[in-house]
């Protein structure tokens, strides 16, 4: 495919590379907009309004474009909560106290739309013309720019987006402040010059000239016809037939319910054959029933009626039975956005190891002589067998990412706190994380992109303010390139797991990544200290009888021997100590000479029953040893099938870990790898 671009952007030509770009409109409200809204209160000029309102027709126009192109198209409004907290005095009376006889009505005042500028009035709304889709984000915003006091840059980074076209108003205020902003952040930025407008054609005519100036020092400006001509050469793709075996992945789901008669009552007929399946329903504690799932989705008369569907219309997904499925904030967010649940899936109940269960009818998708693996092992066996397109699980020390790369399928360990964790009963709290199954990391990554947000009735939610920012690299971990390093002891490596992952470094390398010596003294004595202090978290939490699973109720009996023996201060002293760990191992992630990620293999080798039989304790020790670190230092993390080994065409994982916060540029990685 020609990559895509506006040939006639000033200083030269702006990429609009595939998947990576955003068009950002820009404040298109009513209260700016139309009249006897907060923009015309404040300049009642019929003929000044009337140039303002006048991008609605190309802005719409663009916006048309961009959704036909395949760009996210992502909105923003200016506005406040209702008790004005966020809104500085400054900003509500200057201009007041400036010119009392222009600025009669401020910020927060009763106007014709309502409050001015106030989230829910009616003037706060975006004018009709340019509505979004529900599948397209809306950023309020309470500054003129789009990054101050929001989330917008990981609202961008989550999706993996580096190129950022602009359009909405005003050009000389929110336009050119989200415009420097999003410079100072490394997006690669061009204003639509025929989509924005403003106040005082002389203060809009010498924006428009700084958006390009010096040779680009800031970005690019141009108009939106080559947009709209790129556009004009994309063909709709005809309505086709859905029959049989198709692929349920979110993103081709959701392209064959615009594209085709595939309706979602056809995915869940499909997929409850599947359930229906001996060796599929085993991996269920909870079957929903089929027309129950169905129940609240609307079913579209014609296809077209999806174009404006939510994000997640018609995908079917499956949670572990450790989610309360009636009131988890996640499970009730994807229900809002259109998606069907088809189940709760099996866990090893006592949340003890990652070795999952020894009972034969679980095993791995590809041998019966395998384990499945891992607690979270009814989540990873759900996706690899077709039962759903994603599935939500917890992570403790590698419980969902193991049995995910056995499976060969994407584990996403979220980083802690960026997910809502509430009604999900926990076995380790303070490591416990939400992880993202999926058959893609592209699929992964948008159910991350469209849950994650800070739940101020979790405890262990993040801030966003608390997360990190760095700036972007436009031209992604391939062409900007990345670095990385590797574990310094591989001797639990198999044979075949040594090989394969040998050449998964020669691959990383050709693909853009550079292998660094990396002290890895932080980590060994975090491995010393983790498994005590996880097993008396363990016991403190623990709620599970002896297990019924002779492997499981071994490793029970040991990891209560060892909690016992730990001393409280000891506990204390070592959680002070893995601060400490933590501090050093993140700082090898900073400057010029720090790493992107760590890249490992998500377990040592994978066992079978008989060997897992033989030595459970063992076992269960030998496969966290490079997944369980992540979780104590806060880490994301994702695991990906990199290759298969031997005759039976087992699957290898991989795993690519980074600093909390850093999911962005760890996905970004991921992708080029996977």
């Amino acid at each position: 495919m020609v990559p895509l671009s506006l040939i006639t952007a000033k200083p030269c030509p702006f990429a609009l590379p595939e998947s990576r770009t955003a068009l950002v409109v820009i404040d298109m409200q009513k209260d700016f907009l139309l009249k006897n809204g907060y923009g015309y209160l404040q300049c009642p000029s019929a003929q000044v309004f009337e140039q303002v309102s006048s991008v609605i027709e190309p802005t719409a126009k663009a916006i048309a474009a961009a959704r036909k192109l395949g760009l996210h198209v992502i909105h923003t409004r200016e506005g406040h909560v209702s008790d004005l907290s966020d809104l500085p005095p400054t900003k509500r009376i200057r201009q007041a106290t400036a010119n009392p006889d222009r600025h009669k009505l401020v910020i927060g005042a009763d106007g014709p739309m309502g409050r001015l500028l106030v989230r829910g009035s009616d003037g706060h709304d975006i004018v009709d013309e340019v509505k979004p889709l529900k599948d397209e984000p809306v950023l309020d915003k309470p500054g003129k720019g789009s990054f101050y006091n929001t989330d917008f840059h990981q609202m961008l980074v989550s999706r993996g987006i580096t190129h950022l076209l602009l359009a909405g108003v005003t050009t000389e205020c929110c336009v050119a402040t989200t415009f420097r902003e999003a410079n100072d952040h490394g997006f690669e930025t061009c204003v639509l010059t025929d989509c924005t407008g403003g106040f005082d054609n002389t203060i809009v005519s010498a924006t428009m000239d700084l958006f390009c100036a010096y040779d680009g020092l800031l970005g690019y400006n141009c108009t939106s016809k080559p947009l709209l001509e790129l556009a004009a050469t994309v063909s709709a793709i005809p309505t086709s037939a859905s029959e049989g075996v198709f692929d349920i992945s979110i993103a081709s789901l959701r392209t064959a319910y615009r594209t085709s008669n595939l309706t979602p009552a056809t995915v869940v007929e499909y997929i409850y054959e599947q359930i229906a399946k001996p060796e599929s329903a085993v991996v269920f504690s909870k079957i929903i029933d089929k027309e129950v799932a169905l129940k609240t989705l609307p079913e579209p008369a014609i296809v077209a009626d999806v174009a404006d569907m939510p994000y997640f219309y018609g995908i079917p997904f499956t949670v572990s039975e450790n989610f309360d499925i009636e009131n988890s904030k996640l499970v009730k967010d994807l229900l809002a956005s259109g998606a069907i649940l088809v189940g709760s899936t099996k866990i090893e109940s006592t949340g003890a190891c990652v070795i999952g269960v020894t009972i034969a009818e679980i095993s791995s998708e590809y041998s019966a002589e395998y384990i499945a693996g891992g607690y979270s092992y009814g989540p990873a066996l759900a996706i690899a067998k077709g039962l759903g397109s994603f599935s939500l699980a917890l992570d403790t020390d590698g419980s969902a990412r193991i049995p995910a790369a056995f499976s060969g399928v994407v584990g996403y360990n979220v980083s802690k706190g960026l997910l809502p964790s509430d009604k999900i009963a926990k076995f380790c709290p303070s490591v416990d994380t939400v992880a993202i199954i999926a058959t893609t990391v592209p699929d992964a990554r948008a159910v991350f992109a469209e849950l994650r947000g800070q739940d101020l009735t979790d405890p262990y939610s993040v801030p966003d303010r608390a997360i990190p920012i760095r700036s972007v690299d436009f031209r992604g971990p391939k062409d900007g390139g990345f670095r990385f390093a590797v574990p310094d002891d591989l001797s639990l490596l198999s044979p075949d797991y040594k090989t394969a992952f040998a050449a998964f470094v020669e691959k990383a390398k050709v693909l853009g990544g550079t292998q660094v010596e990396l002290d890895w003294s932080a980590i060994t004595k975090a491995s010393k200290l983790l498994g005590p202090m996880l097993d008396v978290e363990r016991m403190a939490f623990s709620t599970a009888s002896e297990s019924s699973d002779p492997a499981v109720a071994k490793i029970q009996e040991a990891v209560s021997v060892l909690a016992a023996e730990v001393p409280t201060l000891k506990v204390f002293q070592d959680i002070h100590t893995l601060r400490a760990l933590k501090t050093e191992l993140y700082l090898k992630f900073e400057g010029a000479t720090g790493i992107d990620v760590i890249i490992s293999p998500t377990a040592p080798y994978h066992p079978t029953f008989a060997e897992l039989e033989a030595n459970p304790v063992g076992v269960n020790a030998d496969l966290s040893i490079f997944t369980k670190l992540t979780n104590a230092f806060e880490m994301c993390a994702v695991t990906l099938k990199a290759n298969e080994y031997g005759p039976l065409k087992l699957p290898f994982g991989v795993m690519c870990s980074a600093p909390m916060g850093m999911d962005g540029r760890m996905l970004d990685i991921a992708e080029v790898l996977a």
